[in-house]
């Protein structure tokens, strides 16, 4: 039986996330009788205090899957954190890990899925010091939507898309070869112009319920 961890790594505290939604869809994919999944929340890890318990169980993993957002064109900072104490961890233990393999799954704000580039060298460079196979990664545009709009018909291209990327990982988890794999791109099939403006739209309603005005969000208070 092999282990199979997949992390969550929204930030998000009491909302659904699409990071959420990612990885229990994934999760779907992943054969049941041949393997061991074990699911773990970056934020819940951190705020409870079993770090060290979520630790042992990715270091004794056959395959990581991590699922987060794209935050100022990288990592969310929990994120950073929970991968700087895992080298840490790893660090300490004194053994190599052996054979696992990294999968990373980020979803932007942007339409243009190739904007998680950066996010994905990150990672790939965080598998490289703990002696990880880094596989590839699958880049989402406008991956908010796949959640808030999963049922509207335009979705059902790239839903589609997105269900042959997680067959590929699984498949991939299942394969002995490490045969050179390139990134997925998947793109939400939605008109550019329309999408920022309902993005726009989705900025003034926060700002609202914060007390704000339209005005200032384009205020520049450190120029």
């Amino acid at each position: 039986m092999k282990n199979i961890v997949l992390i969550n790594a929204s930030p998000k505290v009491n909302e659904p996330s699409t990071s959420e939604y990612l990885v229990d869809a994934i999760g779907k994919h992943i054969d049941d009788a041949t393997t061991n999944k074990f699911f773990i929340n970056v934020r819940h890890s951190i705020a409870k205090h079993k770090t060290r318990e979520d630790f042992e169980t990715i270091f004794n993993a056959d395959a990581v899957i991590i699922a987060f957002p794209l935050y100022i064109f990288c990592m969310p900072g929990i994120l950073t954190r929970f991968l700087e104490d895992y080298y840490k961890f790893y660090i300490e233990r004194g053994e190599a890990t052996s054979n696992v393999k990294v999968y990373a799954i980020v979803n932007c704000g942007f339409p243009e899925p190739e904007i998680n580039l950066e996010a994905i060298r990150v990672i790939k460079s965080f598998c490289y010091h703990i002696n990880a196979h880094f596989r590839f990664g699958i880049l989402i545009g406008g991956g908010g939507m796949l959640h808030g709009a999963k049922d509207a018909p335009f979705m059902k291209k790239t839903l589609t898309n997105l269900n042959d990327a997680f067959l590929t990982i699984a498949k991939d988890i299942e394969n002995v070869e490490l045969n050179k794999l390139e990134n997925l791109s998947i793109a939400v099939n939605f008109p550019r112009r329309l999408f920022f403006f309902m993005g726009n739209r989705n900025w003034y309603a926060w700002a609202r319920r914060n007390g704000l005005k339209k005005k200032d969000l384009y205020r520049k208070p450190y120029r």
